[in-house]
């Protein structure tokens, strides 16, 4: 359960972090863990899974987040997606914000 065990895997991560980085300890002033349960339920995020969906080549490129939905656009005119479950994915930072930006642009 991850209302249980998710402060002691985030002690475990910091000790982790600590051997490549043995400053890191004294140096967190401030520390929330949040479990893959809490970004489910804060946020929404099916599973918490911040990649919005399998990272597999059916789920990837063009078939993300559905074949003929690549492009960020949708069938809806004026409506583009721009999210984890669009091209590239949730690993990305900002990357498909500035995806579905430039294929506005080019509009």
């Amino acid at each position: 359960n991850w209302d249980d065990h998710k402060e002691s895997f985030g002690d475990r991560c910091v000790e982790l972090l600590a051997q490549y980085a043995p400053n890191v300890p004294a140096a967190i002033e401030h520390r929330q863990v949040l479990s893959p349960l809490d970004l489910e339920r804060t946020f929404g995020i099916t599973g918490g899974n911040i990649m919005q969906g399998a990272m597999t080549p059916h789920q990837l490129y063009c078939f993300r987040p559905v074949a003929g939905w690549a492009d960020h656009r949708t069938p809806v005119p004026g409506l583009f997606l721009c999210g984890a479950a669009s091209h590239p994915g949730g690993g990305v930072m900002g990357a498909c914000g500035a995806n579905a930006a430039t294929e506005i642009l080019r509009r």
